[in-house]
């Protein structure tokens, strides 16, 4: 409506201009050579337009031929530049979708079409890596890093080819510049961290968590753990070199991440012992004990005083396992204190939870020594041995990324690197087994039931040496089992094949007794 009408105010301007130039009076003349030409107002000024008009209509026509092949130019550029576009589109998303053959098609159209601009070379790159051919790959990244805008995209796709043939020293360089452009950048940071914990570079990995906490890429309760596996790691090593100040420091630097951290209360223990400080590291095992129960724990615990008699460490090994008194290690060590001192009750009270459930190895020995040590029927405690063959694992560093097994925790697992992923637990024997490939002949011994024996043995306290029947001190240990007293069997695994083939050789009666016997 608006248009309309300024349209009809324009043409009302125009006729209006157009009356009052015919009304005006006079003419224009004309002198030429020999003649003069009058005509009037209105006509000239109808003439001059129609001549304005013609003129530059002439003028465009005159300029549109010129540059008539510099438009042609600029079209075929402006085609060949979409047909370009059109084949990197495809050919993205032929590598999207696997297709190696329309992807090197693809990309030889776009290169050909759009010469090498930053996203031919990511096709091409791309392309390359899709067909397996590495160095050519590389090539065309190492020469997107000349583009501001794909630098970084650039050093990406290197970082992939070095940690693909395993040049982990550029792969840092790569990842440090690019952590250098764009600081909070996750793949940089995670790469950095894991690279410099798998070449054991603690201080270095710890710069790198530090870097992903400030980015706020990963929770304070793993940075607070991590922290404490780095100190750890290099408290370990700190003493493996001797260096016994460094590795004191370090082992509190992680207990005070981590005060359950086995390892490195281990550590801290060992060295506070050896400067005469025997209270404090007795204060860190229990702390860690009170948290996470382990078995180096009891040892070291039982070592800080070497000169004291069996009993007074027995006491104190008692009181240990009271800090933690529902977890499986300190049942065991009950259990190992008990039998030392005779007392083969309370060593099966120890042991009864554990044992009413599918028990590990160390609970089926440890119940045939005390079945042995009653001196009863010595069909139950060989029934319990033979189940130790069937039984999980005990207690082991497992990797919960490989499921590998190994006898000394690490920050990084040994066999697939992969970091604090390493477990105290057990497991199905058969499956643990079949994938812990470990070099140590220690892992094919038998099944060590006297693993908390030294921490009881006040004459060795070095050693894990004890009889394997205890010596019966009192009559309740010495006397026959009673016609009212259970008789303890272990119990059945799920993939039990049955009953052992002496068990047929007994008559129905014993037979009966066994299987009634049951926890």
């Amino acid at each position: 409506m608006l248009r309309a009408l300024w349209l009809f105010l324009l043409i009302a301007a125009i006729a209006a201009g157009a009356a009052w130039l015919a009304d005006l009076p006079g003419g224009v003349t004309i002198a030429l050579p020999g003649q003069e030409i009058h005509i009037s107002l209105p006509v000239a000024a109808a003439l001059i337009i129609a001549a304005s008009i013609v003129t530059v209509l002439a003028y465009r026509f005159i300029s549109m031929f010129v540059a008539m092949p510099g438009e042609f130019t600029r079209w075929s550029a402006t085609r060949r530049r979409r047909k370009g576009f059109l084949a990197l589109t495809r050919g993205l998303v032929a590598v999207a979708a696997g297709d190696g053959e329309d992807a090197r098609r693809q990309t030889k159209k776009a290169l050909a079409l759009v010469g090498e601009p930053p996203l031919a070379l990511l096709l091409a790159a791309q392309s390359a890596a899709l067909d397996g051919d590495d160095e050519q790959a590389q090539r065309f990244y190492t020469q997107m890093l000349q583009s501001k805008e794909m630098e970084f995209l650039g050093l990406r796709g290197l970082f992939v080819a070095a940690t693909r043939r395993g040049d982990n020293e550029q792969a840092i360089s790569i990842a440090e510049r690019a952590l250098g452009l764009r600081p909070k950048t996750p793949w940089a940071i995670n790469a950095l961290f894991d690279l410099q914990s798998g070449k054991r570079a603690w201080d270095l990995a710890t710069a790198a968590l530090d870097a992903a906490a400030r980015a706020k890429l990963i929770d304070s309760s793993i940075t607070k753990r991590r922290r404490a596996v780095l100190a750890t790691a290099a408290a370990r090593d700190a003493d493996q070199r001797g260096d016994n100040a460094t590795a004191l420091t370090r082992a509190q630097e992680a207990l005070g991440f981590s005060p359950g951290f086995a390892p490195a209360g281990l550590i801290a223990a060992k060295h506070l012992s050896a400067q005469g400080r025997q209270w404090k590291a007795a204060s860190l095992i229990e702390t860690a004990w009170a948290q996470e129960p382990h078995p180096d724990l009891a040892r070291a615990y039982a070592a800080l005083k070497p000169e004291e008699t069996a009993q007074a460490r027995a006491r104190r090994l008692s009181a240990l396992a009271g800090m933690n008194p529902e977890h499986a290690e300190s049942r065991f060590l009950s259990a190992a204190v008990a039998i030392a001192a005779g007392r083969l009750e309370d060593a099966r009270d120890a042991l009864k939870p554990l044992a009413d459930r599918f028990p590990v190895a160390r609970v089926c020995l440890l119940m045939a020594d005390i079945e042995r040590g009653f001196g009863g029927d010595g069909l139950i405690a060989r029934e319990w041995a033979n189940r130790a063959m069937r039984a999980p694992r005990d207690a082991q560093w497992v990797c919960s990324a490989c499921a590998r097994a190994t006898h000394e925790w690490s920050a990084t697992c040994p066999h697939c690197h992969a970091f604090d992923a390493l477990s105290w637990q057990s497991g199905p024997r058969a499956q643990v087994e079949a994938m812990a490939q470990v070099d140590d002949a220690a892992a094919r011994e038998p099944v060590d039931t006297t693993l908390y024996r030294d921490a009881v043995k006040a004459e060795e306290p070095s050693r894990a040496v004890v009889p394997r029947r205890a010596p019966p001190t009192s009559a309740s240990a010495a006397r026959p089992r009673g016609e009212d007293e259970p008789i303890i069997f272990a119990p059945r695994a799920p993939d039990d094949p049955g009953p052992d083939a002496d068990e047929f050789a007994l008559d129905g009666e014993d037979r009966r007794q066994r299987r009634m016997g049951s926890w």
